[in-house]
């Protein structure tokens, strides 16, 4: 074999610090970049930043398109207080500890997926499905749905797009993560997968120890007999009685109330411990007000951010000594370099919020009820920006509407078919369910075949099964433990 040297040319992309200070920024909630701004400002002596006061809210709509006078209409720019609960049993206020920081579910299970040995392609679906859960741990999409959203993107890497038997390595990767039970599709499934976990470890403790608990006893009987309750019984088992429950599966008492203690111990929301767990607030990236002509329309929250500016002082020395002075000229360009990226960062929050509230004209008038179906793909090609930085804009950015405070991410969602062909938004349909269920005669709930046969009657194709997800989405029981209340 001759050893030869020879010249190649190709294309490679590059990302100057610029781009990825960018990139970076656009990816951050309000107050995360807040806390980038004060550690880049005790950096750069250049950057000076001022706080806005917060302002009252109102609906108003501002008095003209230009900037001076968004400025000057500062009762549309408020924070939005969402006092969030105290974990654990709610007896300490938790004061102390509001100043404390709180690890996230999703940072919680980067961490850990960033130690696995995975494909290249298997972490990028594995990312993706994290981005996918819920406030609860729980992922409430189909995962051909949430694929196909992203076809185009593993096509782009991989020159594929993900094959279905991919779907569940995915998925069985984020259910191997901690907590257990998050990634569940279901409640069941939440408790199945925790309950694995549970009797995995008591299994490998040495239950012999004088120490060990009435847990660490449990035998393979009880955890059979608990595994058939939540895949039998599990509608039935908040007001269980343990007597006529023994009889009806022929079990001993003892036995199944064992069985009932294991699973009432499981935790229905695996995602509780990484929320709430101190007072917090919420500050919003834009404000949606109502025009003179009936129009909803977008605006930034300009008491969202401080004010930025650099210092004169500095900018003038460097300008008279014609930018000599130890690495005060870099330091200038780092400084103008954050200001344009945060700006940047503002206009293509207010282009996606704007093109948002566009296709959402009903949602403002009349409610969930009439949101519309809505993807990434829509908006981003209605902003003209690519997919992946639609999905960094919506995420952690949050809407001031008259309606509440809503994550740009809300106004997304799967959606289902209809008669006509068209399709109708899964939001609008959980909206649909809850009015029904509110309304339901007492003593003779709906069942979710009922509502789907509901549905069925105007036009809209649902399955029992996918009105089951959603109305555990809403946290409302079934029909069985809403007939015995």
């Amino acid at each position: 074999m001759k050893i030869t040297l020879t010249t190649k040319t190709s294309q490679q992309l590059s990302l100057t610090p610029q781009l990825q200070q960018a990139i970076r920024l656009l990816t951050l909630s309000n107050l995360e970049l807040r806390q980038e701004l004060d550690d880049f400002v005790r950096d750069n002596p250049l950057l000076e930043l001022e706080d806005v006061a917060d302002a009252p809210v109102s609906e108003a709509e501002p008095e003209g398109p230009t900037e001076a006078a968004d400025n000057r209409e500062e009762e549309l720019d408020s924070l939005a207080d969402w006092k969030t609960k105290q974990a654990g049993d709610g007896d300490d206020d938790g004061r102390e500890d509001q100043d404390q920081s709180t690890i996230s579910l999703n940072s919680h299970l980067r961490e850990q997926a960033a130690g696995l040995q995975l494909e290249p392609k298997d972490r990028l679906w594995l990312e993706i499905l994290i981005e996918a859960l819920d406030e609860d741990g729980y992922l409430r999409d189909d995962l051909q749905e949430i694929a196909a959203s992203f076809d185009h993107v593993f096509i782009e890497h991989f020159d594929e797009p993900l094959l279905e038997e991919e779907y569940l390595v995915g998925l069985r990767l984020l259910q191997s993560l901690e907590p257990a039970g998050v990634g569940a599709r279901n409640l069941q499934e939440c408790l199945l997968l925790q309950l694995e976990v549970f009797r995995q470890a008591c299994t490998a403790f040495d239950a012999s120890q004088s120490n060990s608990t009435s847990e660490e006893r449990l035998t393979a009987s009880h955890y059979a007999l608990a595994r058939r309750l939540i895949e039998d019984h599990i509608e039935t088992l908040g007001n269980a009685n343990p007597v006529s429950l023994a009889k009806t599966l022929g079990e001993d008492k003892n036995d199944l109330v064992e069985a009932l203690r294991l699973v009432r111990s499981l935790n229905p929301r695996p995602a509780g411990l990484f929320r709430d767990q101190h007072a917090g607030y919420l500050i919003p990236d834009v404000v949606v007000y109502k025009t003179r002509n009936g129009l909803w329309r977008a605006r930034l929250a300009s008491g969202a951010l401080p004010k930025l500016s650099i210092n004169n002082d500095y900018a003038q020395l460097i300008k008279t000594t014609g930018g000599e002075p130890s690495n005060l000229s870099q330091k200038l360009q780092e400084a103008r370099w954050m200001l344009k990226n945060i700006q940047q960062r503002s206009e293509t929050i207010l282009r996606v919020s704007q093109a948002i509230v566009e296709a959402q004209q009903a949602f403002f008038e009349d409610g969930p009820k009439a949101m519309r179906p809505l993807v990434l793909r829509d908006i981003a090609e209605e902003c003209e920006l690519h997919e992946s930085t639609v999905s960094r804009v919506t995420s952690q950015k949050f809407m001031l509407t008259p309606l509440g405070c809503f994550e740009l991410k809300y106004f997304f969602g799967s959606h289902v078919s209809t008669d006509d062909g068209g399709t109708a938004s899964a939001t609008s349909l959980r909206a649909q369910i809850a009015d029904w269920i509110k309304g339901e005669t007492p003593g003779k709930p709906l069942s979710d075949q009922a509502i789907a046969d509901r549905f069925a009657e105007s036009g809209v194709v649902v399955a029992r099964r996918t009105v089951a997800k959603y109305r555990e989405a809403l946290r409302i029981p079934s029909a069985a433990q809403r007939r015995h209340r």
